[in-house]
C-alpha cells in the first residue's frame, strides 16, 4: 500500500525497509518494545497484512484512542517508551487472550529480553545455564583473577549458628587466601621456568603464564563466590528458569528468581503470568531425594579417596553406527527407505564406505562443521567424574543433555601438575583435606547448602550425551592446547572412546592432541595479529 509522508516516517524509524522487494521482503523490526514485537509476529497467522502495515494499524488505533493523530505523534514521539504507552494495552490483551490464556507459546518466544546478572553464586549459575534455549556470557575464572570478589552466605546455615557456620566460613577463608597466594606464586614460578623468549612479545606471553597460573590456582574457589553474566532469554524460556529457581529448596534460587522476573517484567509485564513457584518441582526436590536415600544411593562418604581424574566411561553407543551415519547423510538425496538404504550401505566394503565418505568431507573448511545428516545417528553416552572447574566449561555444551550430581567430598580432589612442581602441593593438600572434614560438618545439617562450601579441585559424576555431530564439535573445540588441562583430558578420551566405536566417522574429528603449553603459547602470540586483522577487516566492510 502507498504510504504517506507521516507513515513512511514513522516506518524508516522502527523497519529498516519501507518499500519491500516483490520477492523476498526481508526488513528488519527494531526499536520497538518486545511485547509489541511479539504481538506483531503473532498477528501473522490472523491477518493478511504485512508486520507494516499492522504496527500502522495498532498505532493509529491507540492514537485515535486518545483523540490523537499520527501527524503530531511524529512530531512530538521519542521512541520505544511512548508506543508502549499507545500500543501495550492492545498488545497485553492479544498475548494475554491468545499467549497466556490459550498457551499458545510461540508468540512468548517472539519476546527478547537481556539481563544483567551480577554478584550470584557459582551454584546457581550452573543451576540456570543448564537451560538450553539461552544465550550466556559468564566472567571466566581462566582468564581473570577472582580475588576481589566475595561469597555468598547461605540464610539458613547463618541463622542456624554454631558448627555448620563456624565451618561454612571456615572454608571460604582458608580456600580463598590460599587462592590469592597461588595467584602470585604461580605465576612467579612460570616466569622463572618459562622465561620469555627473543621471539616472543611480552604481552602474550604474560598471558600464557598467566592463564596457566589461574587453570590451577581455581581448584581452590568454591561455588560460593561470586560470578557476573549476561543471560538472552525469549519469555517463554524465562517464565521456566523463573519457575524452576522460585520452586528450589535453596533461599538463593528463590531470591535470584524472584529478582530475575521482577526485572524481566519491566519488559514483558504479560509474559511471564505463570512465571511462579511449581508445587510439582518442589515435590521432586523433596521426594527424588528421600528416594535416593531409601534406596542407599547416597551413602555416606567414607575416607578422602584418589579417583581417576577426568575418567570418562562409555555408558552405550549404536553398534552399528558408520552404517546409520552413512545413511544419514543419504537420506534426504534419496527416494528409498531408511532401512534400505542402511542396507545398501552396510554391503559396501570398508574401503568404499571410506572412498563416499572422502568425498563428502573433500571440501570441509576450517570452520565448517559436520554435515547436518550426521545428527541423525544415536547418541554417545559417557558417565564422566571431573572436578567442578572442568564441569562449569563443559556444561557450556548445552545441545548436548548433561546432569551433575551433588556437590560432595566423597570423591576425592583432584591436584594440578603445577601445584606440586612449584612446591604448593602439601599446603594444597593440607587446605583442602581440612575442607573436606568441615564440608561435612555443614552436610549434617544443611546438605544441600554444603554444596556453596565444596571446592572446585573436588570431584563429581556428571552424565553426558552427545549426539555424533556434537561430539565432534566438543572434542575439536575443548581438545584445543590452549584450553583448560582438566576439560581437554575429557575431550580426548571421548575421542578415544569415539575412535573405537565408530572408526571411520572418527578419521574426520580434528583432535588436537599436541603439547598444551606450546600450542596455547603459539595461540597467544597470534592472538593480537589476528585481532587486528578482523577490526580492519571490520572497518574496510
Amino acid at each position: 500500500m502507498p504510504y504517506t509522508a507521516a507513515q513512511r516516517a514513522l516506518l524508516q524509524r522502527h523497519f529498516s525497509v519501507v518499500d519491500g522487494a516483490e520477492h523476498a521482503d526481508i526488513y528488519l523490526v527494531r526499536n520497538v518494545p518486545q511485547e509489541v514485537a511479539a504481538t506483531l509476529n503473532g498477528v501473522y497467522s490472523r491477518s493478511s497484512k504485512s508486520m507494516r502495515d499492522q504496527f500502522l494499524e495498532r498505532l493509529e488505533q491507540g492514537l485515535a484512542a486518545t483523540g490523537r493523530s499520527l501527524d503530531g505523534y511524529i512530531e512530538k514521539a521519542a521512541g520505544g517508551d511512548t508506543l508502549t504507552e499507545l500500543m501495550a494495552d492492545k498488545a497485553g490483551q492479544f498475548l494475554k487472550t491468545y499467549a497466556i490464556d490459550h498457551g499458545h507459546n510461540s508468540l512468548r518466544e517472539g519476546s527478547i529480553v537481556h539481563l544483567a546478572i551480577e554478584r550470584v553464586s557459582q551454584l546457581v549459575t550452573r543451576f540456570i545455564q543448564r537451560e538450553r534455549r539461552c544465550t550466556f556470557e559468564e566472567s571466566s575464572t581462566r582468564y581473570i583473577s577472582f580475588s576481589a570478589e566475595t561469597h555468598w552466605r547461605d540464610p539458613e546455615v547463618v541463622a542456624g549458628g554454631g558448627d555448620p557456620l563456624a565451618a561454612y566460613d571456615a572454608i571460604l577463608a582458608e580456600t580463598f587466601a590460599l587462592y590469592r597466594e597461588l595467584n602470585d606464586s604461580l605465576l612467579v614460578y612460570l616466569q622463572q621456568i618459562r622465561p620469555r623468549q627473543k621471539d616472543e612479545k611480552e604481552a602474550p606471553w604474560l598471558r600464557t603464564l598467566k592463564a596457566e597460573a589461574f587453570d590451577a590456582s581455581r581448584y581452590l574457589l568454591t561455588p560460593a563466590i561470586y560470578t557476573k553474566w549476561g543471560m538472552v532469554a525469549d519469555a517463554r524460556t524465562l517464565s521456566d528458569v523463573i519457575t524452576e529457581l522460585m520452586s528450589h529448596p535453596l533461599p538463593e534460587f528463590r531470591t535470584v528468581g524472584q529478582r530475575i522476573r521482577e526485572e524481566a517484567e519491566k519488559a514483558l509485564p504479560t509474559l511471564l503470568a505463570h512465571a511462579r513457584e511449581s508445587q510439582f518441582l518442589q515435590h521432586q526436590h523433596v521426594t527424588l531425594r528421600r528416594l535416593a536415600d531409601d534406596l542407599r544411593l547416597r551413602p555416606a562418604p567414607a575416607a578422602l579417596t584418589r579417583a581417576n581424574e577426568g575418567h570418562v566411561t562409555l555408558l552405550r553407543h549404536d553398534q552399528d553406527l558408520d552404517v546409520r551415519l552413512l545413511a544419514s547423510m543419504l537420506f534426504e538425496h534419496a527416494t528409498t527407505p531408511f532401512s534400505a538404504i542402511c542396507d545398501r550401505v552396510r554391503a559396501l566394503t570398508t574401503p568404499q564406505r571410506e572412498k563416499l565418505l572422502d568425498e563428502v568431507m573433500a571440501a570441509r573448511g576450517k570452520h565448517d562443521a559436520w554435515p547436518a545428516g550426521l545428527e541423525g545417528g544415536d547418541p554417545f553416552e559417557f558417565e564422566v567424574l571431573l572436578d567442578f572447574g572442568a564441569y562449569r566449561d563443559i556444561a557450556r555444551h548445552r545441545k548436548g543433555f548433561q546432569q551433575q550430581q551433588s556437590l560432595t567430598v566423597e570423591h576425592g580432589f583432584a591436584v594440578p601438575p603445577l601445584v606440586d612442581a612449584a612446591g604448593q602441593g602439601a599446603r594444597y593438600r593440607e587446605v583442602l583435606e581440612r575442607a573436606a572434614t568441615l564440608q561435612q560438618k555443614v552436610a549434617a545439617n544443611f546438605p544441600q547448602a554444603a554444596a556453596y562450601v565444596t571446592p572446585f579441585a573436588f570431584l563429581q559424576r556428571v552424565r553426558i550425551v552427545f549426539e555424533p555431530r556434537q561430539l565432534d564439535y566438543f572434542v575439536e573445540l575443548r581438545s584445543g592446547p590452549e584450553g583448560h588441562f582438566s576439560y581437554r583430558k575429557v575431550a580426548i578420551d571421548m575421542f578415544t572412546h569415539m575412535q573405537q566405536a565408530t572408526p571411520l566417522f572418527a578419521r574426520y574429528v580434528r583432535a588436537k592432541l599436541g603439547d598444551a603449553f606450546l600450542g596455547r603459547m603459539q595461540n597467544e602470540q597470534t592472538a593480537d595479529e589476528r585481532r587486528e586483522k578482523r577490526m580492519q577487516a571490520a572497518g574496510d566492510a
